[in-house]
């Protein structure tokens, strides 16, 4: 696989952590020498989304494995509400949601409780904010996050700041 951007970040409770993408295949990596290597990718055969970096919300056209582990992703389909725009996956019986609680951030839960907030501007920076102890993160979560992160992006407009500033950006599907 070639990747077209690589890029590094230093988490906070993990240390480095290596981020590659091929958007034009749909391919996000996230890997590091305390985390698992997450890989998100679309089907070649997906009807690329442009509002989706990873290209798709599509769930029969997306993948991601955790150390070669299959998760099962289910992303919603992204319109008005944030609740919509939020990304639900299963790894070994371990349930996580990634849903945006603001314009900006997006927080990450595992099992219900909430881990973290992750928050990536337009330039690709991450702020993420631990919400729990070292002791109660994963590596998994830190790999799992910053991958939703690239992949969907952080963060999601309100249905009111929507109808108020006007909904040209939203796509619509009849």
């Amino acid at each position: 696989m070639h990747f077209t951007s690589t890029r590094t970040v230093d988490d906070a409770y993990y240390d480095e952590l290596t981020i590659r993408t091929n958007a034009e295949q749909g391919v996000v990596e996230v890997s590091g020498k305390q985390v698992p290597t997450v890989v998100l990718r679309r089907s070649p055969d997906a009807e690329l989304n442009k509002f989706v970096p990873i290209g798709s919300r599509n769930a029969d056209h997306l993948t991601m494995s955790v150390d070669g582990v299959e998760a099962e992703l289910r992303p919603g389909p992204g319109k008005l509400t944030r609740r919509s725009h939020r990304v639900e996956l299963t790894l070994a019986g371990t349930r996580y949601e990634f849903t945006p609680d603001d314009d900006d951030a997006t927080q990450l839960r595992r099992n219900g409780a909430t881990i973290a907030s992750f928050h990536m501007d337009d330039d690709g920076k991450f702020t993420v904010h631990w919400l729990a102890e070292r002791d109660d993160s994963q590596p998994a979560d830190a790999a799992i996050g910053y991958a939703l992160s690239v992949g969907f992006r952080t963060g999601a407009k309100g249905v009111f700041t929507v109808l108020l500033n006007g909904s040209e950006n939203v796509p619509w599907t009849p």
